[in-house]
C-alpha cells in the first residue's frame, strides 16, 4: 500500500527536505516517487489520534522530540537547509496584520478587536521571547496528522506548514483538538521527551494558537467553522482578561 499525495499548492521539495530532517526524531513517509503536482509515499500503519485521544501524551512527547531540532533563526525552512524570515514578523506581527482584516474585524467585531490589541500589548514581554524561538514546528500538529499504533506514535503527517519557531505554535493545536481531561497528558508527554515545560505552558500555547484562530476567519473554510473560531477568540479574550484583572 502506497499513498498518493496531490499538491494543490506548497512545495513538495520542501516539505521532504523537512521531513529528512525530523525522522530520526519521529516516525514520518518515505517519498518514493515525485511527478508533477504529486508525490507517492510509504503508507502508514496506525489509526488517527484524533480516534484515540487516550494516547496525548505519546503525541506531546513526540512534539518534544521534534522541539530538539534547531536551527539559525525563525522563519520558513527552504529545501536548501535556509531559512527565510517570515513577511510579517513574529507572533505579534501576524496577528496586527490578521486584525487589519476587513473580514476579521467583522466577524469578531470592532470591541474584540481592541481588548486583543490591549492583551497583546500588555503579553509583549512572553510573545518577545516566543517569537525569538527557532525550533522544529510542524505548522499543523492536530490529532488528524498523528498516527497511533499500539500505544505510540507510528507517524507524523502532512508537513506542508513545517517551520522555524515556537513549539507553542503545535502545543496549542494540540491543546485546541484534545479533550480537557487528557491535557495533563500532555504535559506529562512534552516532560518525558525532554521539554522544560514552565508553570505557564498552556498561556503561552494559547497565545500563539490565536493566530490560527485568526487566520481561519480569512480562509474559505464555512461560516458555522468560522464561528466556532470566534467563540475561542472570545474565550481567549475572557481568560487574558481575567488574568490581567487578578
Amino acid at each position: 500500500r502506497f499513498v498518493l499525495r496531490l499538491y494543490s499548492h506548497g512545495d513538495a521539495q520542501r516539505e521532504v527536505y523537512v521531513m529528512g530532517l525530523a525522522h530520526d526524531v519521529v516516525p514520518v513517509p518515505q517519498e518514493l516517487h515525485r511527478g508533477e503536482g504529486r508525490s507517492v509515499f510509504s503508507f502508514m500503519e496506525g489509526a488517527s489520534l484524533e480516534k484515540l485521544p487516550q494516547h496525548s501524551g505519546a503525541a506531546a512527547e513526540a512534539l518534544a522530540r521534534m522541539s530538539s531540532i534547531v536551527f539559525q533563526e525563525p522563519g520558513w525552512i527552504e529545501s536548501d537547509a535556509s531559512v527565510s524570515p517570515f513577511p510579517f514578523g513574529g507572533v505579534r506581527g501576524f496577528i496586527a496584520e490578521s486584525l487589519d482584516k476587513a473580514e476579521v474585524r467583522t466577524w469578531v467585531g470592532e470591541e474584540a478587536v481592541g481588548r486583543i490589541e490591549q492583551i497583546v500589548k500588555a503579553e509583549s514581554g512572553r510573545l518577545e521571547e516566543l517569537e525569538s524561538d527557532r525550533r522544529l514546528v510542524h505548522g499543523d500538529f492536530n490529532p488528524t496528522n498523528i498516527l497511533i499504533d499500539d500505544g505510540v506514535v507510528s507517524g507524523v503527517l502532512d508537513w506542508e506548514y513545517c517551520h522555524s519557531g515556537t513549539p507553542y505554535m503545535d502545543i496549542g493545536n494540540l491543546l485546541r483538538h484534545t479533550p480537557d481531561e487528557y491535557h495533563w497528558q500532555i504535559k506529562a508527554g512534552l516532560e518525558a521527551g525532554g521539554m522544560t515545560v514552565p508553570s505557564d505552558w498552556i498561556e503561552r500555547a494559547k497565545l500563539v494558537d490565536l493566530t490560527s484562530h485568526l487566520e481561519f476567519l480569512t480562509s474559505r473554510r464555512s461560516d458555522r467553522f468560522k464561528q466556532q473560531c470566534v467563540d475561542r477568540v472570545y474565550r481567549f479574550i475572557e481568560k487574558f482578561d481575567g488574568e490581567a484583572s487578578g
